[in-house]
């Protein structure tokens, strides 16, 4: 005689099957009431409350089930599920070896035992398994790719996206195929496949955050910075604390240049994980962006107190150390950086730099070698040899080595995508017509130009494109062809070139350079105007400047070139001198907070710095008896117009002004004065006012 079915028993199937597994549990649960030993009302509410995400609670009914009848293998196989889904491999691995032991061709108890071997770290014992699973059930896309995974965490990347791939194609909407392969293709640097699948994955699931995560992971590396913050938004709309979300989003604001802003979202993420790494580090990034290097380098040290091996950390101590002038200590950071990591190509330059700056200069040469022995044509390696070796004067090596500043991404800015082709060292010049086209600051240009005639003279046609403030200067300049201001429609040409690759071309020290002290002039009427005001004033008038671009002096080469004014005060009591102000800029405010302000004469708007102001500036020191100033575009400007001009140069200046000379070969009416010491403006100060003394008296002045 069979046994009655309880109705409860086929309402809870019914209620299952359609999905209801809420409404099943409970009328199981009521059932079991009255028979807590019946295995099919186990079995169904196991897998009911598995089915509802909760697979700790489903471990008990279902190891019931199994007790009660243990020769059933599906029911030691949905056990093992239960226990692998709720983190108890071991004891999954148990359950599916029982089912396995009672039936050997079940695929699902094949798979599952692949599964908890491969979360118990066992990957190569998965693979049997899976395999065997796939033999029995080959178009079951969960074993292919639980089979990719195994694969993967063996490193078998190739085996894995096949059978990542196979997964997708049994099943399109498969998402964690989907994932894993975009996964593998992120990691091998194919980011634009891995867009492609996280796309598509996206289209099934678009607000899973590892799936955003990833999709900003991809848009970054490619460059498409501001894609990738949007990702990161989205990715953090769903799991708001996520620390390394935080992190890449910080990441992509750095990149975007928005320092402030990741800042922030580092300092969240440290408040989550203050162990991080890889947070320290980028938080110094940040705060090195916003120009606070003290900050900066304590975030770089706490990230190294957390790795000590990081070798980009130790680089980026050395830039933080070197910015804050303890360059013997940047020089020890960069030497641990590549004892870290011996291809660091970026640590052996910023320690030439450095070397450089501190005077040692074979020692900073050996740097720069050694960059380039593991990485031929590095162009921040050639460029920063190109400097050392142009201020040893050695001009024949110095110039190929300088067209290494056309590849620098720090000067992207000055690199230009013409329609003609760049002229060659080889080309003839003669008929052609080629477009010279200035770049960097306007003291390259003012330095350089002169070469334009003399290519002239060489039978070139000449189309010469400034930047437009020095323009109606430059047409004081004996050109036959064209002069134009950047931005204006550009001529046809043979060829192009840029302005500071004429040395190269033309060839020769500046030695070799006409004799003539002046190539450039402003208006005579102008310079008249400016001498008649300036004999109101007593003495010998002296114009000053003080202050560079302050955004190229953040370069390690320049750095520290320029003086705060209250550092020329010695200037200001020299008895039969006044004194008047060259500076443009927000560095002309300083004017107002040094004692000697009132005798600093202000004659002209230092907020004005176009084209105009810069002709009445040329006309000003043209009537001016001397000029001080600075490593700046002025002491340029004052060569070019031949005037009377001091250089006051930091120890290791640029390498125009070379090494130890007090005269320029560039430019016949000016003196440098050097440091003794590292950012001794003291003492130079105080050399530089005897000379000064000296001027006004025509006696030398007592040391």
């Amino acid at each position: 005689m069979n046994t009655p079915v309880n109705p409860l028993l086929d309402q809870g199937r019914t209620l299952a099957g359609q999905g209801k597994f809420a409404e099943a549990a409970a009328t199981l649960r009521q059932l079991l009431e009255s028979e807590p030993r019946n295995p099919q009302a186990l079995s169904l509410l196991g897998l009911a409350l598995a089915q509802m995400g909760r697979p700790q609670e489903a471990i008990e009914p279902l190891a019931a089930a199994a007790r009660l009848q243990p020769n059933n293998p599906g029911l030691h196989v949905n056990l093992g599920n239960a226990l692998s889904e709720s983190g108890r491999p071991g004891e999954a691995l148990a359950a599916y070896e029982r089912a396995l032991a009672l039936a050997a061709d079940l695929p699902a108890a094949h798979r599952g035992r692949g599964v908890a071997l491969l979360r118990l770290g066992r990957a190569a014992e998965a693979l049997e398994p899976l395999q065997r699973a796939l033999r029995l059930m080959p178009q079951d896309a969960q074993s292919h790719n639980i089979l990719g995974a195994a694969f993967e965490r063996l490193g078998r990347h190739d085996e894995a996206l096949e059978q990542f791939g196979h997964a997708v194609a049994l099943n399109p909407y498969h998402l964690e195929a989907l994932h894993n392969r975009a996964a593998i293709h992120l990691t091998r640097g194919n980011y634009p496949e891995a867009l492609e699948h996280l796309e598509r994955a996206l289209a099934l699931a678009p607000r899973h955050p590892a799936l955003l995560a990833n999709r900003g992971n991809a848009l970054r590396a490619l460059g498409r910075h501001a894609e990738a913050l949007e990702a990161y938004d989205q990715a953090l709309a769903q799991a708001p604390r996520e620390p390394r979300l935080l992190l890449n989003r910080a990441v992509a604001l750095i990149a975007l240049r928005r320092p402030t802003e990741a800042l922030a979202a580092l300092d969240q993420a440290l408040r989550s994980a203050p162990g991080d790494f890889d947070a320290h580090f980028h938080r110094g990034v940040a705060l090195a962006l916003l120009e606070r290097p003290a900050e900066a380098l304590a975030s770089f040290e706490r990230a190294l107190a957390i790795n000590p091996a990081s070798a980009e950390a130790h680089n980026n101590r050395g830039a933080m150390l070197g910015r804050l002038n303890r360059d013997a200590e940047a020089v020890e950071a960069f030497a641990a950086a590549v004892a870290h990591m011996p291809e660091h190509l970026d640590a052996y330059v910023n320690a030439g730099h450095t070397l450089r700056g501190l005077g040692r200069f074979p020692a900073a040469l050996a740097q720069f070698d050694a960059a380039l022995a593991r990485a031929p044509g590095h162009s921040g390696a050639e460029w920063g040899k190109s400097l050392l070796t142009l201020a040893l004067g050695d001009f024949a090596n110095g110039w190929p080595l300088y067209e290494s500043r056309l590849r620098l991404e720090r000067l992207r800015e000055y690199q230009r995508e013409l329609p003609m082709p760049r002229l060659a060292a080889t080309d003839a010049l003669a008929g052609r017509s080629i477009l010279v086209h200035a770049e960097q600051g306007l003291g390259d240009t003012l330095q350089f130009c002169r070469y334009v005639p003399l290519l002239e003279a060489r039978g070139a046609r000449v189309s010469f494109e400034a930047q437009p403030e020095l323009v109606p200067l430059l047409r004081s300049l004996p050109l036959r062809g064209t002069l134009l201001a950047r931005g204006e429609p550009l001529p046809p040409a043979d060829a192009h070139l840029p302005l500071l690759s004429l040395p190269l071309t033309l060839g020769g020290a500046p030695e070799a350079l006409p004799a003539a002290t002046a190539y450039l002039a402003p208006e005579e009427q102008a310079v008249q105007q400016w001498r008649a005001r300036l004999a109101e004033l007593p003495g010998l008038k002296v114009g000053l400047n003080w202050q560079g671009h302050v955004g190229a002096e953040r370069q390690t080469w320049i750095r520290g070139r320029s003086y705060a004014l209250a550092q020329a005060a010695a200037l200001a009591r020299v008895p039969g001198v006044t004194l008047i102000s060259l500076q443009k800029g927000a560095a002309a405010a300083q004017r107002a907070a040094v004692d000697f302000g009132g005798a600093l004469h202000e004659l002209t708007d230092p907020a004005d710095t176009g084209a105009a102001a810069l002709m009445q500036t040329a006309a000003l020191m043209r009537a001016l008896d001397l000029v001080i100033t600075s490593d700046t575009s002025v002491a340029h400007l004052a060569g070019a117009l031949g005037v009377a001009v001091w250089v006051v140069l930091q120890k290791v200046p640029d390498w125009r002004w070379q090494l130890e000379r007090e005269d320029s070969p560039w430019y016949p009416s000016m003196r440098l004065f050097r440091q003794q010491e590292a950012n001794d403006w003291a003492e130079l100060f105080a050399r530089v006012a005897r000379a000064l003394q000296e001027r006004v008296t025509g006696a030398k002045a007592p040391a």
